[in-house]
């Protein structure tokens, strides 16, 4: 007696849930992701009021209102704390940790009030309004774009000067000046060290610009010194009717610092990032003139007015070299002159994190 074998046919994969004629798709809640969209609004615009109301009130430290002196500390102090928590999310730090301990600071320089505190926070602010000035910007492959992110970088550079202004920190200028661009200079460039990949993707071009642009900073800051100590009587006596001559003419004297090195690194580096992520090189030594603006008001004699002037002068010649700069654009590693230069830059557009995102 021969019995046959039956084997039941296995159902195709998704023969099952196919079977009726339909499929079953998982609901998808949008609540939570609109729910983070929202909170992030939010911050976005709180740290929009806390920047513009601590701007208003650290300007009652250099225009003369009908307000009490410690309306423009309170503003220097909001201005303080919120750039240094834009700074570490814009950075990648730890916001939790930062900001606590900067708001520790100011809490307790607000009830000690030694002077050195007062220093200290008033280094502080420089430090973290220079960076953030240089940080907050966006690549910018346009010339409308790049203006506007260059006047942006003025202007948070702008706002870290009055808060500098309203801690109203006893400080010896000369000193002052150098602390703060030392460690806005290693902040800044601890940060671009992992945004730009490091050294090697810079090529031959862009190591020997780098190398030439500290150069020239070291230059620039060791000239006017060596010429005050060592200098002959004449060639000081002719620096400083120069300065008088401008002063007393225009207003104000441009800062060579600023004008050869800072502004033109800056503006030639925004537009190298919408190509290349090693524009950031060039980005960090626009600390330079950041700092350098932070920080001119920090002398009690400064004349507003002037520094108003200078900076302005400052400003508008420094974009003017760095639109030159940008036309030769002299660190693209390409053979194929300035048209194949052009001809890329518009063929390529290197993607950024958004400017309320962090970039890490």
């Amino acid at each position: 007696m021969t019995s046959r074998l039956t084997r039941t046919p296995v159902p195709a994969v998704g023969s099952r849930r196919n079977a009726g004629g339909s499929s079953y798709t998982p609901p998808v809640a949008d609540g939570p992701r609109r729910g983070a969209s929202a909170l992030r609004g939010l911050v976005v615009l709180l740290s929009l009021l806390c920047w513009a109301a601590g701007t208003a009130a650290s300007a009652t430290a250099v225009i003369a209102v009908a307000e009490p002196v410690r309306v423009s500390r309170y503003g220097a102090a909001l201005l303080t704390l919120t750039f240094t928590v834009v700074l570490a999310h814009r950075c990648g730090a730890r916001v939790r940790v930062w900001g606590p301990l900067v708001a520790a600071g100011i809490a307790v320089t607000a009830v000690v009030g030694v002077s050195a505190l007062y220093s200290a926070m008033s280094v502080v602010a420089a430090v973290v309004s220079a960076v953030l000035a240089v940080m907050i910007t966006r690549p910018a492959a346009t010339l409308l774009r790049l203006l506007g992110e260059y006047l942006l970088a003025v202007l948070v550079a702008t706002s870290g000067a009055l808060a500098v202004a309203a801690w109203n920190a006893p400080v010896i200028y000369e000193r002052y000046h150098l602390v703060v661009l030392a460690l806005a200079l290693l902040l800044t460039l601890s940060v671009v060290w992992g945004l730009g990949a490091g050294l090697h993707g810079l090529g031959r071009r862009g190591f020997l610009l780098v190398i030439g642009a500290a150069v020239l900073l070291a230059l620039i800051l060791a000239y006017g010194t060596a010429v005050r100590a060592y200098g002959s009587q004449t060639v000081v006596v002719a620096l400083d009717q120069a300065v008088f001559w401008l002063r007393d003419h225009v207003g104000g004297v441009p800062r060579p610092a600023q004008v050869l090195v800072g502004l033109p690194a800056l503006v030639w580096g925004i537009g190298i990032r919408s190509r290349r992520r090693q524009g950031w090189w060039m980005c960090s030594f626009g600390v330079v003139a950041t700092a350098s603006i932070t920080t001119s008001l920090a002398s009690p004699q400064a004349l507003p007015g002037y520094i108003g002037l200078s900076t302005l002068y400052s400003v508008v010649l420094g974009l003017l070299v760095g639109l030159v700069v940008r036309a030769l654009d002299p660190g693209t590693p390409t053979g194929g002159g300035r048209g194949a230069r052009r001809a890329e830059s518009e063929a390529t557009t290197r993607p950024e994190a958004a400017r309320t995102e962090s970039l890490t």
